[in-house]
């Protein structure tokens, strides 16, 4: 295991790559702080030429939108700056939190036709506890189901623009082959952005559509047409839609805007920590550090510190909702723990830490 001498990445994260001991995030960092955006900008008007006053339900996209912040200024953007009807749809998080209940409330209260998808929710635990037993991955449901919902609905509708957020595999580190991807191929979204999943078993929400749907779905990401940098983000959303933060840093990290939605989000996170080695505050860090707005010495020091933090106080939401016992859900943890990198301790709020630190 080593670090990105730029940032604070480990080389555990999936898919990561380096040149010159500097992870391909960091890479691209440098890169689009040099381009030239007006051709791609150009290809996104292009697109909203393509759909605008669309006859379909007179919506001309969709953009997935959960009240948060990314979402938020994405719909924002496409309404007010050019000139689209977005119909803003939510795939239900599996433990909605009260701000992220009251943030979406007050975006709704912004002028934008809203849809909420609500599946089963015995099949949405159902799932959640499946994919937490067999692939630690408690959260796989929503990540998975927030775009298949999404795709079917479009080709169900006949929108054929969806415009998501970033585009995670270029902007925090991954294949860099999709620096350049537009849109959606079936391809991308099974075998990098699932992993080699396809939840098509678990009913129509997490259908995934056939490369001939896709083909007639413009879906893309709004970070292939401008600099992606959440704190921008953030402070537009609160300025225009709303948005109410933590008073203090989420649970593992020091920012108070990001995915504030979901309850499940904490253990998403920590999950990610046990399997690899770098939780929330690591991809927060090493977001900052490239922005400028932190030294990698204060990344270093702020991941030692908040890096590994589990989520006790929702210990037992986590096991009233997967429907499993205290004694289970920690057998769960201590066999996805990698413990070529990682060493057990005896305290509840940390239980596993980085044998680095213990040397």
């Amino acid at each position: 295991m080593f670090y990105c001498k730029r940032c604070v990445t480990p080389s555990t994260r999936p898919r990561l790559e380096f040149k010159n001991d500097i992870c391909n995030a960091c890479h691209w960092h440098d890169t689009k702080m040099k381009m030239d955006w007006t051709p791609r900008w150009n290809q996104l008007l292009e697109l909203c030429n393509k759909y605008r006053d669309g006859i379909n339900y007179n919506y001309d996209c969709i953009v997935p939108c959960s009240g948060g912040k990314d979402g938020s200024y994405v719909a924002w953007k496409m309404k007010h700056e050019l000139n689209m009807n977005p119909l803003c749809v939510t795939f239900m998080p599996q433990m909605q939190t009260r701000l992220g209940y009251q943030n979406l409330e007050n975006f709704k209260k912004r002028g934008f036709e809203h849809l909420l998808l609500k599946p089963d929710i015995s099949i949405y635990r159902k799932m959640s506890t499946w994919y937490f037993l067999h692939q630690g991955r408690p959260k796989w449901p929503f990540v998975m189901g927030i775009s298949t919902s999404i795709l079917n609905l479009a080709s169900y509708l006949g929108i054929g623009l969806i415009v998501w957020g970033e585009q995670g595999e270029v902007e925090y580190g991954g294949k860099a082959n999709t620096q350049n991807l537009q849109k959606f191929t079936r391809d991308f979204l099974i075998n990098i952005y699932y992993e080699g999943n396809d939840p098509s078993g678990w009913g129509h929400y997490w259908k995934a559509p056939s490369d001939e749907q896709l083909q007639k779905i413009d879906s893309t990401w709004w970070s292939y047409y401008e600099d992606w940098d959440p704190q921008v983000h953030a402070k537009h959303a609160k300025k225009h839609m709303g948005l109410q933060m933590l008073v203090g840093g989420s649970i593992g990290t020091f920012t108070n805007y990001s995915q504030l939605d979901d309850v499940f989000q904490d253990l998403h996170a920590y999950m990610q920590f046990i399997k690899f080695g770098f939780g929330r505050c690591t991809s927060d860090a090493s977001i900052e550090i490239r922005r400028g707005r932190m030294t990698r010495d204060q990344g270093v020091k702020v991941v030692r510190m908040l890096d590994g933090l589990f989520p006790l106080e929702y210990l037992d939401a986590y096991c009233d909702y997967l429907d499993i016992t205290a004694k289970q859900f920690w057998q769960i943890i201590d066999k996805f723990a990698n413990k070529n990198i990682l060493v057990k301790t005896d305290k509840l709020e940390r239980p596993w830490v980085l044998k680095e630190l213990c040397a």
